[in-house]
């Protein structure tokens, strides 16, 4: 069984291209600039990767005119130096899982935070996740221990900028010896890659590498110290579990989604923003719950954290039926103090693979985890 969902992450690992959390629509392909700051050395992909990475986009390329943007074509990633970082969750991880949980009730989730202008939600919902996965997996005790530079061990704080800096998209480039494949221009990310350049690369706190909030089509580099290299956050690997298609019992995706919750931290996910996403006119903010966008309209993927549960969910007179509690990059000024509720997948869409495009369960789901 192990070695079936193995070969289920070599197949599947670059699925939907139009990577997860773009937080943008691009129209065409740009001509992406090489970065110019290699401030922790050249670090490159494994070359067998980009090796086979350039050798497929052309066809990725010349497919992508003829086909429906809805469904996007997918690659197949072969790369045993990255899939070795991540290990497949395919069952339950904790025996009891409760009716509700929320990792608001433990302080187990840092404060709503405000990507402004920029396409950059990916690197907010991956460095989110991490900061969960360190008071999950490790708690303040543990952080003062391992990271005594964190300063709030009850509320770590890590760099955006530094992720979004450092991105990596599935619109690499290559000089003529492939050697990097990096870009600091705000096209977008993809979890694949962000979740491997925590363990690659590390995050440094956001007082040493604050964000910018201001538009940056090209993210700055923005150190504002010379010790922020001392103050790495690294994890041992990435959990990732597969999008709903991949699993053959409903009860035990959903309770592999809730248990890694519970034992491991936020999930980073994705989902499709239709135009109009936000708390309809009249409706109360409070407890409000996204049940899709009334017709299909412009959208956009984005990334955002999964951070809880609630197995009947009623509120304002309506009842909602199980829904999963999510956290948002815009500020607190939007839905639910940054927060929202939308309905899990059913099991009558479990079984006719009818999960819409802005529910959670067509996404892979990633979240860090550390050695203690």
């Amino acid at each position: 069984m192990k070695n079936r969902w193995k070969i289920v992450l070599t197949l599947s690992i670059l699925v939907l291209m139009i990577a997860l959390a773009g937080c943008m629509l691009t129209s065409k392909t740009e001509v992406i600039i090489n970065q110019t700051h290699h401030p922790l050395g050249l670090k490159p992909l494994p070359r067998s990767f980009l090796n086979w990475w350039f050798s497929q986009v052309p066809k990725f390329n010349a497919k992508a005119d003829k086909v429906d943007n809805k469904k996007p074509l997918t690659l197949i990633g072969k790369n045993a130096d990255i899939i070795n970082t991540q290990r497949l969750l395919t069952s339950p991880v904790v025996a009891t899982i409760p009716s509700n949980f929320d990792l608001r009730d433990y302080g187990d989730i840092t404060p709503v935070k405000n990507q402004s202008s920029n396409g950059t939600c990916w690197a907010f919902s991956t460095v989110g996740s991490l900061e969960s996965a360190l008071l999950v997996q490790l708690g303040p005790t543990g952080i003062e221990s391992k990271y005594p530079f964190i300063f709030n061990s009850s509320s770590p704080d890590l760099s955006e900028q530094f992720v979004a800096y450092n991105d990596t998209d599935w619109q690499l480039l290559a000089n003529n010896r492939i050697a990097w494949q990096e870009s600091n221009k705000d096209i977008g990310g993809y979890q694949f890659f962000s979740f491997y350049n925590l363990i690659r690369r590390g995050v440094p706190l956001e007082s040493d590498f604050p964000y910018i909030t201001s538009s940056q089509p090209w993210i700055k580099w923005n150190p504002q110290d010379n010790v922020w290299t001392n103050h790495l956050i690294k994890p041992a690997m990435t959990l990732v579990i597969p999008s709903f298609d991949q699993f053959r019992n409903y009860a035990s995706y959903i309770n592999t989604i809730k248990s890694a919750l519970e034992k491991y931290g936020a999930l980073s996910v994705d989902i499709e923003v239709h135009s109009g996403f936000g708390v309809p006119q009249g409706q109360p903010s409070q407890g409000w719950t996204y049940v899709g966008p009334k017709e299909v309209s412009n959208k956009v993927n984005h990334a955002v954290l999964l951070i809880g549960w609630d197995s009947d969910w009623k509120y304002n007179g309506v009842d909602y039926g199980p829904v999963w509690i999510l956290k948002n990059s815009w500020g607190t000024g939007w839905g639910d103090q940054g927060y929202w509720r939308q309905p899990m997948i059913t099991q009558s869409q479990f079984d006719n693979h009818s999960v819409y495009d802005w529910q959670v369960e067509n996404s892979y789901m990633w979240v860090p985890y550390f050695n203690k």
